[in-house]
C-alpha cells in the first residue's frame, strides 16, 4: 500500500508512463465526447443550449481532475531506462571527422 507521503511525492514529481498517457488521453476524449452528445440531446429536448455547455464543461472539469495529475493509476508501466555507456577517451580521439568540402559534389 502507498502512504500519503508517497502519493504526494508521486503527484509532485509528475511521473506518468507512456501507457498511462495514452489511456488518459483516450479517457478524456471519450468522456468529453459522450458528455457533448448527451448534453446536446438534453439541451435540444429542453430547448436550452446552456445545458449542453454545462454538460461539456462539467465533464471537462471532472476529467481534468482525474487525468491531469499523475495519479498512480497512470504510472503502472514505468519505463526502466538503461544506464549510458561511458566511452573511452581513445575512441573519441580516434573517431575521424567526416567533413565534406565544397568541391565534393559531382556536377553533371
Amino acid at each position: 500500500a502507498m502512504s500519503l507521503f508517497d502519493l504526494y511525492a508521486m503527484l509532485r514529481s509528475g511521473s506518468m508512463d507512456f501507457v498511462g498517457q495514452k489511456r488518459s488521453f483516450n479517457l478524456q476524449w471519450i468522456v468529453i465526447y459522450a458528455a457533448g452528445v448527451i448534453g446536446f440531446i438534453y439541451g435540444y429536448i429542453e430547448k436550452r443550449f446552456l445545458y449542453t455547455f454545462y454538460c461539456i464543461f462539467g465533464a471537462t472539469m471532472a476529467v481534468s481532475l482525474l487525468c491531469v495529475p499523475s495519479w498512480p493509476i497512470w504510472n503502472r508501466h514505468p519505463v526502466e531506462w538503461v544506464e549510458p555507456r561511458e566511452e573511452a577517451e581513445e575512441e573519441v580521439q580516434k573517431a575521424p571527422s567526416k567533413k565534406k568540402g565544397k568541391g565534393s559534389k559531382k556536377k553533371d
